[in-house]
């Protein structure tokens, strides 16, 4: 399915990390014996990720399966945008990049990605093992790591960035962490992009109003960020440009069509799984906030419910600095 592309390309530029050990991936065997069309594919795991636990309070656990839900949201979102990214980087993906997916859950989104632009190379990364580990594309590798640790790849290596609804999980403070180590690990000229959804219904029936302002408490407790990574955030942070957003909005229900109707189908697994902490939280039984879901699938096609997603990105600068980098770059390869 495509050239393997590789991953690590020089062992001795990449950055040294007292807990990363090197492995093979299902495609290394092969690779070695064809070196002249095809490049060894190498991946780095951190040693603590491999833990049970993360240090880090991670509101979904390994225990919930969202696997499926993940993957027809994906097809709505990629339906309503039409295509899976919106930064300007369908050249470089033809011609053939590297690519990292932050937060890639079961895969779908580089899986769909890495079978239609075949010459480029994908990183999923993960902190728990929902992706493939053998039965994947030739052009692809999954790494299982905790993101707020250092990411074990050297400076100015991917091309671009992708980080898909990453919101629910990290604190503002954790979330501009991860964005900083981004952008040391995005090439100069590369592009990092954004996609999460928004956490406020538009048009809200009354149940629905009420169930997402408790479960605005419970994220809230947590500490969880309440708006999607906006370009005003965005721009806060040096050395990015070209900085832009797209936001679309998709329907919840049947008055939506079959778009809809699938969103609302993949998005109520999510609802129902957050019910337990937040009937906790309010000292309520978990039936009654499962009752409230259920009015909710009720009425948000009367009252035309839906959400907004947003996709910010922007393109890492150019620097005297960064040209200096790649010159040594070169002369070491």
């Amino acid at each position: 399915m495509g050239n393997s592309i590789s991953l690590i390309k020089n062992l001795k530029r990449i950055r040294k990390f007292k807990n990363a050990k090197k492995f093979k991936t299902f495609d290394s065997e092969s690779n070695e014996t064809n070196e002249t069309n095809e490049l060894h594919t190498c991946s780095y795991i951190s040693d603590s990720s491999t833990k049970t636990e993360s240090k880090h309070n991670y509101i979904f656990s390994s225990k919930f399966d969202e696997s499926e839900r993940i993957k027809r949201k994906h097809f709505v979102i990629k339906y309503i945008f039409e295509e899976n990214f919106s930064a300007p980087v369908k050249d470089l993906l033809t011609n053939g990049c590297r690519v990292l997916d932050v937060g890639c859950g079961p895969g779908t989104w580089i899986l769909d990605m890495a079978s239609e632009y075949t010459r480029s190379s994908f990183v999923g990364l993960d902190i728990f093992p929902m992706f493939p580990s053998e039965i994947k594309p030739n052009n692809t590798d999954f790494i299982l790591a905790d993101v707020l640790n250092d990411l074990p790849f050297e400076s100015n290596y991917f091309d671009y960035i992708h980080l898909g609804d990453m919101g629910y999980c990290f604190t503002e403070y954790e979330f501009d962490c991860i964005v900083t180590e981004c952008r040391r690990i995005l090439k100069p000229g590369g592009w990092i992009e954004f996609q999460e959804i928004h956490h406020f219904m538009s048009n809200p029936g009354p149940c629905s109003e009420k169930f997402c302002s408790l479960a605005k408490n419970w994220t809230d407790s947590k500490e969880i960020r309440s708006f999607p990574y906006s370009q005003n955030e965005l721009k806060k942070n040096p050395n990015i440009t070209n900085i832009n957003e797209v936001v679309k909005q998709i329907p919840m229900g049947s008055w939506g069509g079959k778009l809809g109707e699938e969103f609302e189908e993949s998005f109520y697994v999510l609802l129902f799984y957050v019910a337990k902490p937040v009937a906790k939280m309010h000292n309520c039984p978990v039936e009654e906030i499962n009752e409230l879901i259920n009015n909710m699938q009720l009425e948000v096609s009367e009252y035309k419910s839906f959400y907004d997603f947003t996709r910010t990105f922007g393109q890492k600068e150019y620097s005297e600095d960064n040209e200096i980098s790649n010159e040594i770059t070169n002369e070491n390869d």
